[in-house]
Order: C-alpha cells, then structure tokens, then sequence
C-alpha cells in the first residue's frame, strides 16, 4: 500500500470538503428557489458563491432569484459575471431584458429582445410600454402574448395585476381564475387572489392568501403589510401583532413597519412609547402622514399640545380628507385656545355624513 504524504492528504480532505460545500450551499438554494423562499435562495447562492466565485450555476440561479425579488441592477451586475465565464443560459435575453425593466432602461429591455416572438416577450413588452405610460400598447401586448407560444402564467399574472391595480375588479377576475387554476400555489397567483380580494372587500379571503405567502416566504414584505391591513379590517389585532413584531426586525429602519408598531403601542393606550418610537425616528417618518399624525396625537394626549400642533398642521394641510387627523387637529387647537381655527376644522366633519357623536362634541366646545 502506497502512503501519502501527510500535507498532500490532508490538501485533498480540505479540497473534498470544499466540492461538498459549494454543492450543499447550492443544492440549498435550489431547493429553495423551487419553494420560492427567495430570501434564503440568495443567501444559499451567496454562500456558495462565496466558496467558489466562478460557480455558473450559483451565479444563474442568484440571477433568477434577485428578479424575483425585483433587483434589476443587481441582476444585471450577476448576469455581467455569468457573461464573462461565457456560461449564459439559453433565456439570457429575457433575463436581461426584465432586469433593464427594473432598473428602468425601457428602451434597452426592449431591444433586446426585439426578435422574440414568445409570449415571455410580449409581456416583458407590455411591462415596458406601461413603464412609458401607454396603456394602448401595452393592452394590445398582452393580447399577442396570449396568443404566442411559451408559457403564459406570468403574462396572465402581470396583466391581473395591472387591472387590479386600476381597480378593475371584473376585467382582473377571470386572469386570477385562470392563474388559480395553472397554479394555484404560487406566489404570484395568492398575490392576485388577494388583491382581488381586497376589492371584493373580502378581509378574510385576503387574509388567507396573504398568509399563504407568509408560509412560503415569511419575510416578504408586501404579503406583511398585505396580512396585517387585512387582519386591522377584520379587528383581528391578536393576530395583527405577531406580524408587526416580524416586520419590525425584518425591516427596522423601514417607516411603514415603524408606523406599525407605533400604532399597535397606541392601541394598548402606551402614548409614552408611541411618542419615543416616532421621535426616535423623526426624519424616517417626515414624508409618511400617518406617521406623523399618530406622532401629534400622542402629543397631544401626553399635554404637549404647542408640539402636536406644528406636527398636525402640514399634515391636516396635506390629508384633509382624513377625519381621524381633522379631530386630532381640532382638539389640539382647542388645546392651545384657538376656537375660531378649531371651528373651522371640524365643522365640515361634524355636519357631515360621517361625523360622530365626539365631532358634534368638538364644534360645541369651539363656538
């Protein structure tokens, strides 16, 4: 039996350890890829990255995971180094041309892939006319698409959502149908369901697909604010919670989670802590109205009336068209002694349709 060399076997134990790592962080990504957890697809991909730069097939799968995430720029940066090992997949075209749409580059996109006739193409194609405002084009995109050969899933979702987002609830219903029926499991498909859903005014329906996706990939972000406002329409502020804590440590610095847990604080009557969380935070939430109101009115209600006012007047200016702002805003101007102002806010709200018993209450006190 021929011995080897200490240093030359413990090299190959060190190299066989490696091949196996790459392989087991990028049969991970795989895997998760399959299951749309696209979260812990990119890190697997990463890592295996990581363990081996030049692993094409890493490399292609972080491509395919970062579109789906809706990171163009960093798509193309991935796609760049697939190009430079000459390993490009067969759809390379399309890849890049969706990454362009997200990056923005409309015209690049469409170039190119300016001699593909697939119905893959002709959504992207009708992505980038929506981009550029034209809705004719973009119609008449979809429907060569649905007419072309090639997978049409994503077709049919983009031109649900794109009616969903026009809220045309009955143009978008029968593309949902047909995206339940391909694929019923998709993140994509309980996306349109529901966003059709929250048309429908159907919380619970909405709720459940939502935490369909939640399943699938607990850390996305819209399905989070799509599970918690439907969860605040059905009152259900026990299961509202649980989501707001996840959201809260996935995304700290991001204002809507910040607005969200501040107004779960204010649900338990802690103004002390709504107030801390959003001073905290007062540059995030300059530009987010809710925010800024919720910070006045805990202002208001710690006795800080001269602070509350200047937080809710360019907020009343901005939205006033909201009545929970108006009532903010009328009782700290009675706080601070202006019962002309305060009259003049809340008397549209309390002659009107919606007024309540504490509007008619507020006027009484301004006259």
């Amino acid at each position: 039996m021929t011995k080897r060399p200490l240093a030359a076997l413990t090299l190959a134990l060190l190299l066989t350890a490696c091949d196996s790592s790459v392989a087991d962080h990028r049969g991970d990504a795989e895997a998760a890829f399959a299951n749309q957890d696209y979260f812990a697809a990119r890190d697997a991909a990463q890592q295996a990255l990581r363990d081996d730069p030049k692993d094409a097939a890493a490399l292609e799968l972080l491509a395919r995971t970062q579109l789906a995430m809706g990171q163009g720029r960093d798509a193309l940066l991935t796609l760049d180094r697939l190009a430079n090992l000459k390993a490009v997949p067969a759809d390379a075209a399309l890849l890049r041309a969706e990454a362009q749409l997200q990056a923005g580059e409309t015209r690049e996109a469409v170039a190119l892939i300016a001699n593909d006739q697939s119905a893959e193409a002709w959504r992207l194609r009708a992505l980038a006319a929506s981009q550029e405002g034209n809705e004719a084009e973009m119609l008449a995109a979809f429907a060569k698409g649905r007419e072309a050969e090639g997978d049409k899933f994503k077709l049919i979702v983009a031109e649900a959502s794109w009616y969903l987002s026009q809220g045309d609830a009955e143009a978008a219903r029968p593309l949902v149908a047909q995206a339940q029926k391909a694929a019923p499991g998709r993140i994509e498909t309980l996306f349109i369901t529901a966003q059709l859903a929250q048309l429908d005014e159907d919380s619970e329906l909405a709720s459940r697909a939502y935490l369909g996706i939640l399943d699938i990939t607990p850390l996305d972000r819209p399905a989070l604010l799509g599970a918690i406002g439907a969860m605040a329409n059905l009152g259900r502020i026990d299961l509202l919670r649980p989501l707001v804590e996840r959201g809260t440590k996935a995304y700290p610095n991001d204002v809507e989670f910040i607005f969200l847990d501040a107004r779960v604080k204010a649900e338990d009557g802690n103004w002390e802590a709504v107030r801390d969380e959003l001073q905290q935070h007062e540059s995030l939430i300059a530009g987010h109205y809710d925010a800024r109101g919720l910070y006045g009115e805990a202002l208001r209600r710690l006795g800080q009336s001269e602070l509350a006012r200047a937080q809710l007047a360019p907020v009343f200016r901005q939205t006033p068209d909201n009545a929970e702002v108006r009532r903010s805003y009328a009782e700290v101007l009675l706080d601070t002694g202006d019962k002309d102002e305060a009259r003049r806010v809340i008397e549209p709200l309390a002659n009107g349709p919606e007024g309540t018993a504490e509007d008619r209450a507020l006027l009484a006190k301004a006259r």
